[in-house]
């Protein structure tokens, strides 16, 4: 019994030591390969967007010809593809934090993104404007489109640049940033095409990289349907790309209702693009293009994926094709006007060395030999399928309210500023002496903050405007009082 006893207690420590030794092990990246990748991915991502924007919504009801394309994008214009994660990412660079806190995020999108966005990004950046803070902003009662759009999975690509290997890593950075935009089932789709480029930086089989990558995801949502429909369909008839498509579309968008700017709908033919394109860079694009719907995003994802896949160096081998050199910022406010990819590069990768040194990663050697040791890690359920919310706009709203009075006493300035500007003009009426007298003290330092002064002002302009409300008020109240007091005088005698 005693030496039963013994061997149990032995057998548990081997598990646990082979458990230990699972945990640790590692893999290694040099430096220069790292940026090579973070170049592909880059590269992959601006030239499916830019290039695919001819085929954005081209086709519909049913996909298009295989179109002849050819990457050449020696400039790269900002898009809502790219500059959306962009201003995140040197948010991230300039404060030194990987998950910048959403106040200070609020400030960067209301100096920066003031145009050239849609949907659920504008309806996002609408209700900052408002002092309305993430993750409120994509409240399904107040953001419509929250539930379904694409900003999970277009706006995240690039955090899987940061954490190669590293998928947890990913999805949770992903999110943070996409949780201003969008909950529910482009959450899921964001911790998985995060999941799926942070692989890639070692897996070069993409059926296994979609398998792997369904680690990420709630098993109850529709996005893991999808998944493991298409690589059905694909292991059925893996050389009929139309048939595949059909079955997305039957299921998906004529079934399922999932729009054409939805993460379940695209996310399935980007799938479907990267499965039947086999690895093969320009024909995965190209069955981006043609398989329709918000093909420009689509390609994007693609491209992001199989370029840090292949690296920079890969791509360039092959004749005739070019690369970006230059990020030419078109559309967002209080960024360079032009970066070269260079700067682009290094910006992502200090950024990646801070993701890795944050998971359990490693640097060695110097400048010119320097080697990161990664730990192997696996993607890990990022988040369970947040349920459609039943709230209404009102029991929200009086929600935000009652958060923005607790942060009158933040030890954040940003968010005593937002949350004076939110309350001057949505609660101006109901606010205390006592309330009324910090907003305006908090409103007044915020006037001397070049970004929130214009808000500032309006809810300045909110709070006098609310007293002269109330006297008219008390005043049409007090005529009222008098005229059927008159009239019920008159009526005695």
């Amino acid at each position: 019994m005693i030496r039963n006893a013994r061997f149990g207690v032995v057998l548990v420590v081997l598990i646990v030591l082979a458990s230990s030794s699972r945990a640790e092990e590692f893999r290694t990246l040099s430096r220069s390969e790292l940026l090579d990748r973070i170049r592909g991915g880059w590269a992959g991502q601006m030239i499916g967007d830019i290039q695919g924007l001819p085929f954005e919504f081209k086709y519909k009801n049913a996909p298009g010809p295989l179109p002849d394309f050819v990457p050449n994008l020696p400039r790269c214009k900002s898009d809502d593809d790219t500059d959306v994660e962009w201003v995140n990412l040197m948010a991230m660079d300039r404060l030194g934090v990987l998950e910048v806190p959403y106040p200070e995020l609020a400030r960067e999108w209301i100096r920066s993104i003031n145009r050239n966005i849609w949907v659920s990004n504008k309806t996002a950046r609408e209700l900052m404007g408002q002092g309305i803070l993430p993750p409120w902003t994509s409240h399904g009662a107040l953001n419509p489109h929250a539930r379904y759009n694409l900003s999970g999975q277009f706006c995240a690509e690039s955090y899987g640049f940061l954490a190669p290997g590293l998928p947890a890593a990913s999805a949770r950075i992903g999110a943070h940033y996409t949780h201003i935009t969008v909950r529910g089932e482009p959450i899921q789709a964001c911790a998985y095409w995060t999941s799926m480029v942070s692989l890639a930086f070692f897996e070069r089989d993409i059926e296994r990289l979609a398998d792997r990558s369904l680690g990420a995801v709630d098993p109850a949502s529709q996005h893991a349907e999808m998944v493991k429909d298409i690589l059905a369909w694909y292991r059925a008839a893996p050389e009929d790309w139309i048939a595949t498509r059909a079955k997305i579309q039957k299921k998906f968008r004529d079934e399922r209702h999932w729009n054409m700017n939805a993460t379940v709908t695209n996310g399935g033919l980007v799938l479907a693009a990267l499965l039947y394109g086999k690895g093969d860079f320009a024909l995965t694009l190209r069955l981006a293009f043609a398989l329709g719907y918000d093909a420009d995003c689509n390609a994007a994802t693609c491209g992001a994926i199989l370029g840090v896949m292949h690296g920079a160096r890969s791509l360039e081998a092959h004749r005739g094709w070019v690369l970006p050199t230059i990020y030419e910022n078109r559309t967002r406010d209080g960024l360079p006007k032009t970066q070269t990819m260079d700067e682009v590069v290094a910006v992502t990768a200090r950024l990646a060395e801070k993701v890795i040194l944050a998971n359990g990663g490693k640097r060695e050697g110097d400048r010119d030999a320097m080697v990161y040791r990664l730990p192997v890690r696996e993607p890990a359920l990022l988040e369970h399928l947040e349920p459609d919310t039943t709230e209404t706009s009102e029991s929200v709203q009086a929600a935000i309210d009652r958060e923005a009075l607790e942060r009158l006493s933040s030890e954040s300035v940003l968010a005593r500023m937002f949350a004076a500007i939110r309350l001057a003009r949505h609660k101006h009426d109901g606010l205390g002496a006592a309330e009324s007298g910090r907003v305006r003290r908090i409103l007044s330092d915020a006037l001397e903050d070049p970004v929130l002064a214009p808000l500032a002002k309006a809810a300045l302009d909110s709070l006098a405007v609310a007293p002269r409300r109330t006297l008219r008020a008390c005043f049409r109240i007090h005529f009222s009082f008098v005229f059927v007091q008159g009239k019920g005088d008159e009526a005695s005698d």
